[in-house]
């Protein structure tokens, strides 16, 4: 890889750790009605696109999930609290790695999904890095979230890129899948030793 490349990276999966099954159990949790997992499950992440877009607040989003699922009680803060717990833990090689390749004259971006609150959160505790990149896009900022092609138009126009000349990379088939329709180039995030060996190509 001699020729300088823009990269366009995701968080969640890729740069940042996820809790995979853990993040729900810890919501359900903190919601105290397992006999309504299932449904609470289903709601949840068929709002979540509007949430993560900033379409809605932490607060009107809660509020349908409890309409909708049908919950006696919900304590906002706490269910939040659980849902966010821990969602800003960097994978460090991944993140040593992307900073290689912006030390070595590659321009980096990242495009994630991501609502306010965690947002602030991840910020908090990872603005060291993530300020010396060429472009941070978030969701929650931009009112559009993957897999939505505004999200990445407004990615590519903070990087000042064409589709073309950028290399999207995701841990999710369905972004990788919307990118590839607005043109960029795409790899789907696997791990860290196939991502150096597809980037060596």
């Amino acid at each position: 890889m001699s020729k300088t490349r823009t990269f366009l990276f995701d968080l969640y999966g890729v740069l940042i750790k996820e809790h995979g099954p853990a993040q729900f159990e810890r919501v359900a949790r903190a919601v105290g009605e397992p006999s309504k997992n299932d449904k609470l499950h289903e709601v949840y992440e068929s709002l979540r696109l509007d949430l993560d877009a900033g379409r809605v607040s932490e607060v009107n989003y809660w509020n349908q999930i409890k309409l909708l699922v049908g919950l006696e009680f919900l304590d906002i803060q706490e269910v939040i609290a659980a849902d966010y717990k821990g969602l800003y833990e960097r994978d460090q090689d991944m993140v040593d790695h992307v900073l290689s390749l912006k030390a070595k004259g590659h321009r980096i971006g990242i495009l994630s999904n991501i609502p306010e609150g965690l947002a602030k959160l991840l910020k908090e505790h990872n603005s060291e890095w993530l300020d010396q990149l060429d472009a941070v896009t978030l969701s929650c900022d931009i009112g559009a979230a993957k897999p939505e092609p505004k999200s990445f138009h407004v990615a590519l126009e903070a990087l000042g890129e064409q589709a073309e000349d950028v290399t999207f990379i995701d841990d999710r088939l369905r972004n990788i899948e919307a990118a590839r329709e607005e043109g960029l180039n795409a790899i789907h995030f696997t791990g860290i030793d196939a991502l150096k060996e597809s980037l060596q190509e």
